[in-house]
C-alpha cells in the first residue's frame, strides 16, 4: 500500500512537470523573434522575410523584428547568430552558401554545424543578368567580348568567396582567353544598382532581383539543373557547357545550436503553415520568389549535402590560388 502510494505521488509529480513543460512550449514565442540576415536590406529573402513576417504578424501576433547585417561574406551576421542564446527568440534567414561555402574558405568562428536547421524556405534560381541595352546576347557572345577587349567586362555577384564565386571559376575554365573577372558585393540590391550604373556588365544574383526592373534587364542564362519555368527561353549553363554546373541558392531558417526541440518544432510548423496559406504565395508569386518548404531534419540534410558537394572545388580553387 505504501508503495502504491509513493508510485502515485511520482506519477502525479511527473503530470505535474509534463504540464509546466506543456505550459512552456505552448507559451513560446510570447515576445518578438528577431531574424538577422546576412544580406542588404531590399533584396529577394528581405522581401521573402518581411512577407512571412506580416503574416505571423496578421495570423499569429507574432512579431518578426527583420534586421539585415550585410558585408564580411555574411560572416559577422550568423557568427551573432551562433552566440546567440538558444531559446528560438534569435534566429536567422540565410542561404546554405553562407553557412557550408564560406567556412570552408577561412576561419570564421563557425561551421554549419554550429546551427540549428528549423526549415528551408526558398529554392532561388540564380542567373547572369546583363542590361539590354548592352547588346550582350548570350554567354557566348559576352565571353567573345569579353576576350576581344580585356578589362572591359566583369560579373559581379554578392560575396568575396561564396559559392557564386567558384560557379564562376569552374565556367571560367571553358572559356580561358576571356577576360571576365568577379567583383563581390554586399548584396542583391547594391548588385543590380550597380547593374543598372553600368559599373559592372554583368549580375549573378536570384533572377527574382532582376524582376522589377522588367525589360532593363535580360537574363542571358541560369545555373539551375532545369530552366527556370518563368524564364522558360533562357538555357542553363549546364545544357550549354557542362553538366556539373549548376548552382540553386538554397534558403531557410537556422538558429543557435542547441534550441530545444519542441521549439524547433513550433517555429518549423509556423513556416510550414505560411508557405502553405494562399496569400502568402501569392504575394511570393507577384515578386518571382519560389517557395520550397523542407523540415527541420530535411533541411539539415540539405546542408550536409551543401558542405561536402563543394568541399573538393573549394579545395581545389583555394590550391590554385595560395
Amino acid at each position: 500500500m505504501k508503495f502504491k502510494s509513493v508510485v502515485s505521488i511520482m506519477l502525479a509529480g511527473l503530470c505535474v512537470l509534463g504540464g509546466i513543460n506543456t505550459a512552456k512550449a505552448a507559451d513560446f514565442p510570447d515576445r518578438p523573434i528577431t531574424l538577422i540576415m546576412p544580406f542588404g536590406a531590399g533584396n529577394a529573402p528581405d522581401t521573402a522575410a518581411r512577407i512571412i513576417g506580416e503574416y505571423f504578424q496578421k495570423k499569429h501576433g507574432i512579431t518578426l523584428l527583420i534586421t539585415s547585417k550585410a558585408g564580411g561574406s555574411g560572416i559577422p551576421a550568423m557568427l551573432e547568430v551562433a552566440k546567440a542564446r538558444p531559446d528560438g527568440y534569435t534566429i536567422a534567414l540565410t542561404s546554405a552558401n553562407v553557412v557550408t561555402v564560406v567556412p570552408q574558405t577561412k576561419p570564421c568562428g563557425f561551421t554549419y554545424q554550429d546551427f540549428t536547421p528549423i526549415a528551408q524556405t526558398n529554392l532561388f534560381t540564380m542567373g547572369w543578368g546583363v542590361l539590354a541595352s548592352s547588346g550582350i546576347q548570350s554567354v557566348d557572345d559576352l565571353m567573345q567580348k569579353a576576350k576581344e577587349t580585356p578589362k572591359k567586362y566583369s560579373v559581379g555577384s554578392p560575396g568575396a568567396l561564396t559559392a557564386q564565386r567558384f560557379f564562376h571559376a569552374q565556367l571560367m575554365k571553358h572559356f580561358p582567353d576571356s577576360d571576365l573577372p568577379y567583383v563581390a558585393y554586399n548584396g542583391g540590391a547594391e548588385l543590380v544598382t550597380a547593374l543598372l550604373g553600368g559599373h559592372i556588365e554583368v549580375a549573378y544574383t536570384p533572377v527574382s532581383n532582376f524582376a522589377p526592373h522588367g525589360d532593363a534587364i535580360k537574363i542571358i542564362a541560369v545555373s539551375g539543373s532545369v530552366r527556370d519555368p518563368k524564364y522558360p527561353d533562357v538555357p542553363t549553363f549546364a545544357e550549354m557547357y557542362d553538366k556539373n554546373l549548376v548552382f540553386d541558392s538554397v534558403y531557410g531558417i537556422v538558429g543557435p545550436k542547441n534550441i530545444p526541440a519542441e521549439r524547433v518544432e513550433i517555429l518549423q510548423n509556423l513556416f510550414k503553415e505560411a508557405l502553405e496559406d494562399a496569400e502568402v504565395r501569392q504575394k511570393l508569386d507577384n515578386v518571382f520568389i519560389n517557395y520550397n518548404y523542407l523540415s527541420a531534419q530535411e533541411f539539415g540534410e540539405v546542408l550536409k549535402q551543401y558542405n561536402d558537394f563543394f568541399a573538393e572545388p573549394i579545395k581545389q580553387y583555394l590550391e590554385e590560388n595560395k
